[in-house]
């Protein structure tokens, strides 16, 4: 079996005969009828079926009007050999979808062709997509001005096949929501179409201007015309939209806060082994929310996490969420002290005519690391008093690699994440002057927006409790 000629489109006169004869048919064959031709708007084939190791010809078939009457005439045929019960397929991919097109079959033993006419689908197409709510809208017409809700629908990227959307992204009313969500990671082109009608029977025409037609060369010898299933709409290009990058997100590694901007959406996803937990919902911020602490976002028992952060969807806009900004996030550490932080009262009777009392507290207390190979923890930061003329200060010596805050209270009252403090550098001293009996120094080790190191928790260093002396009488 093969096609001697592929079908032709053109309206160009190949035979200088009459509209149903061909040259060369000098074998006789079944006529075929309107039962042994299906048609496949899905497959964009006609199949009839031979009953003999004859020939059949097709061709496009023109519809003019002549002496008053509707009539058809094939330009040019194609010869098609068959064999004894098999389907010969009649490919209809070029094809105009948005025009009425007729094939004309017949046989030798035939007068006049079977006319199949291929209805025209709708010329217009609108699709419109929400990123916002992953919404597509589906409208079909003859125009713009009459388009109206498409039943159902197809698609495909620029390089695969037609997809058939599931029963979840099936049109109502030309609408379905949550489709195509993931092609706004990057972006992405679809078409769209209505989908060709199934395969089936052709059926005499419901086409009233069709019910009387006849043959072009004889306009006595009336053919018949016959409805087969629609190919599948016109192609609608849609551009997809990838998402924004995430928003900026100003972190404060030094002073353990951040700050969320307008209009964005977040949440805390935590880990735990291998276990990772995303939460449902997120939480909506609505303007700028400046000095957020980690133990806003790191309530109760959790230790660590990631905070993401998204601008929010606009639906007005049909803009879909934006990617998420991710930042590590983890609970202040808290230093290690060891010592005492006793105050030294006046004593109760002079020694050597003097009293002589104080130079406890802050004295006595260091900062201390992890324990060593022996189960000794190292000192990292100690203090001393610093005899001035002016009187004393408070040196702070650090051995650590580490940079320190250190922030000085009036009473013993935990700093917040804006008082005023000052760095101790690693492997390095810092001076305290002016200070006074019953002030208390607090420390912790400091933040690093370089290495996104979040500061600590501050920890009580220990109080004040400057040397004093005078005589008994």
């Amino acid at each position: 079996m093969e096609t001697r000629k592929k079908l032709q489109w053109t309206a160009v006169a190949a035979f200088a005969v009459t509209a149903w004869t061909w040259a060369g048919a000098d074998n006789a064959s079944a006529a075929v009828t309107a039962a042994d031709i299906e048609v496949s708007g899905t497959e964009q084939k006609m199949y009839v079926n031979v009953s003999q190791d004859k020939e059949m010809v097709f061709g496009t078939a023109t519809r003019s009007r002549k002496s008053g009457k509707v009539v058809f005439k094939v330009s040019s045929w194609n010869l098609y050999e068959t064999s004894s019960g098999k389907r010969a397929e009649i490919d209809l991919s070029k094809l105009s979808n948005i025009k009425d097109n007729y094939i004309a079959v017949k046989t030798d033993d035939m007068e006049v062709p079977v006319i199949v006419k291929i209805p025209a689908n709708d010329k217009v197409s609108s699709v419109r997509y929400n990123g916002a709510t992953q919404e597509l809208e589906i409208k079909t017409g003859a125009s713009r001005t009459s388009l109206k809700a498409a039943s159902d629908y197809e698609w495909r990227t620029v390089y695969s096949n037609w997809q058939t959307p599931d029963e979840t992204q099936k049109l109502a009313d030309g609408k379905v929501s949550g489709v195509f969500g993931e092609f706004q990671f990057q972006g992405g082109t679809l078409y769209i179409r209505t989908p060709g009608e199934g395969l089936s029977k052709i059926t005499e025409t419901t086409d009233v201007e069709l019910k009387d037609c006849y043959d072009a060369g004889n306009i006595e010898k009336a053919v018949k015309v016959y409805d087969a299933p629609k190919l599948p709409g016109r192609e609608t290009k849609l551009n997809i939209a990838k998402q924004a990058n995430g928003p900026a997100v100003s972190v404060q590694y030094t002073s353990g806060t951040l700050t969320l901007p307008k209009l964005s959406e977040y949440r805390i996803v935590t880990v735990s082994g291998s276990a990772v937990t995303v939460p449902d919902d997120v939480i909506k911020n609505e303007s700028v929310k400046r000095g957020v602490t980690l133990d806003e976002l790191l309530p109760g028992s959790l230790e660590s996490g990631i905070l993401e952060v998204r601008t929010e969807p606009n639906t007005s806009r049909k803009r879909c969420a934006s990617k998420w900004t991710r930042i590590p996030l983890e609970k202040p550490s808290v230093l290690e002290t060891s010592g005492s932080d006793t105050l030294n009262s006046k004593p109760s009777s002079p020694a050597d005519g003097v009293y002589k009392w104080g130079g406890g507290g802050i004295k006595n207390v260091t900062v201390v690391g992890d324990a060593d190979g022996t189960g000794t923890k190292p000192v990292l930061v100690k203090a001393d008093y610093q005899s001035t003329s002016k009187g004393y200060n408070v040196v702070i010596t650090s051995t650590s690699s580490a940079n320190y805050r250190v922030a000085v209270m009036d009473k013993e009252e935990k700093p917040g994440a804006s008082v005023s403090s000052r760095t101790l550098k690693a492997n390095s001293s810092l001076t305290l002057s002016g200070l006074k009996d019953g002030q208390v120094i607090y420390i912790r080790q400091d933040g690093s927006s370089s290495t996104k190191t979040w500061a600590g928790e501050y920890t009580k260093f220990g109080t004040v409790d400057l040397p004093k002396q005078e005589n008994a009488n």
